[in-house]
């Protein structure tokens, strides 16, 4: 066999190893995105916004419920202008207020609208979680994939390193070779350790949010892609939307509220008054005396506040149309850059890696030939599994803003 021929032979078991390590089976199963889905009802900030919806149910019964009465009593000690006579004197009054009744229907519609818009944003506050929980998810798994890659491209460099120091210890090599090829080892070693703190930090940032320790996740498949079709063009049933058209309502009804406030507060009642001389007893009418406000300020204010609320309402529909419209686009493009990575880019490196390879072997290239085609080859594989996270994110981002749930 050839000089050229031995080394070929030991070159190509060198490289002989996938591109991609194969996955380890652990003790630990990986994790999920149906078990990460599955956890979010107890992320916190979801359990937050139910409290806050069970809060403004409660809100509803406080509107319904009419003001108690109030019962005003005296008592003292009376002594007769002329004469002996002295006795305790007492009187009790009972007061029913009555003007919340033109303010109660305007102020439960308010109570039920904050209802519907607290509603709302708990779900809108639902999507936000799902999609920073799969960020992360995605970001931990491609991490994964990273650090696999780097493994085996730093258990083929060291093969060759092995290989390259043997063949200059026989004379066929020159002794340049050496560094080169130890410093290219380096690198890998230290992008290795790199990916690895990222693949970490990404692993404890997602185990931070749901609460237990994540080891591994498995990426499920890359979301399908979405027509422009698919995504609903009636935005009015969007949490977002539905919560900018709830606080519009509520501030329509707060303004009736405001205008109903202008009827004079009046309430009924009726006393019974033991006094020294005479005992007394009958009914009582007040009526509130609006000298000085007609409540024209508050009216003004929560008029202003109501068409104000409307306008948000008609620029919240207008913002997440441009927001679907933008996350539509990120899709696409992602999406293009990551087919064109696995379509066109990765495979012509491969195919310049096992070229090189066969000239190497005709002995018409050198070893740092084949090195640097092998760097070219590991920033391809780099490149197409960040544009494939890319991908994965901004198509899983759109989907949840479009209303529907991730696979």
């Amino acid at each position: 066999m050839s000089r050229h021929r031995r080394w070929a032979v030991a070159l190509a078991l060198a490289f002989g190893a996938p591109a991609f390590a194969q996955v380890v089976a652990s003790e630990a199963a990986p994790l999920r995105w149906a078990d990460v889905a599955a956890a979010i009802e107890r992320d916190p900030r979801v359990a937050a916004s139910r409290s806050r919806v069970r809060s403004a149910e409660g809100g509803v019964g406080v509107a319904r419920t009419p003001p108690n009465p109030e019962v005003e009593a005296t008592a003292g000690r009376a002594v007769a202008r002329e004469g002996p006579d002295r006795r305790n004197e007492w009187g009790l009054a009972i007061s029913i207020p009555l003007d919340w009744l033109a303010r109660r229907g305007p102020e439960v519609d308010a109570a039920r609208a904050t209802v519907d818009e607290v509603a709302a944003e708990a779900e809108g506050l639902r999507v936000e979680v799902s999609a920073e929980l799969w960020r992360l998810f995605a970001r931990a798994g491609y991490a994964r994939s990273e650090v696999e890659t780097l493994e085996a491209t730093e258990q083929q460099v060291e093969a060759l390193t092995r290989l390259v120091r043997r063949r200059v210890e026989a004379g066929e090599g020159r002794p340049i070779e050496v560094p080169r090829v130890e410093l290219e080892l380096e690198r890998v070693r230290n992008e290795l350790a790199a990916a690895r703190a990222n693949r970490d930090g990404a692993l404890a940032q997602l185990g931070a949010w749901l609460g237990v320790p994540v080891r591994r996740v498995e990426l499920p498949a890359a979301p399908v892609a979405m027509d422009v079709a698919e995504v609903p063009s009636d935005l009015a049933q969007h949490p977002r939307i539905r919560a900018a058209l709830a606080r519009a309502s509520a501030a329509r009804a707060e303004a009736s509220v405001a205008r109903r406030s202008r009827i004079p507060a009046f309430s009924i009642g009726g006393f019974y008054v033991s006094e020294l001389d005479r005992e007394a007893a009958g009914g009582q009418l007040t009526i509130e005396l609006p000298l000085w406000d007609w409540k024209t300020g508050r009216v003004q204010r929560a008029e202003a506040a109501a068409a104000a609320e409307a306008s948000r309402a008609d620029a919240e529909r207008r913002a997440l149309g441009a927001a679907i419209a933008d996350a539509t686009a990120s899709c696409g493009r992602a999406r293009d850059v990551a087919d064109r990575q696995k379509a066109n880019i990765l495979p012509r490196a491969e195919e310049s890696a096992r070229t090189l390879e066969r000239t190497f072997q005709l002995g018409e290239a050198g070893i740092l030939d084949v090195i640097d085609a092998r760097r070219v080859l590991l920033d391809a594989r780099r490149e197409f599994l960040s544009s494939a996270r890319e991908r994965d994110v901004e198509c899983g981002a759109l989907i949840l803003l479009s209303g529907r749930e991730l696979p």
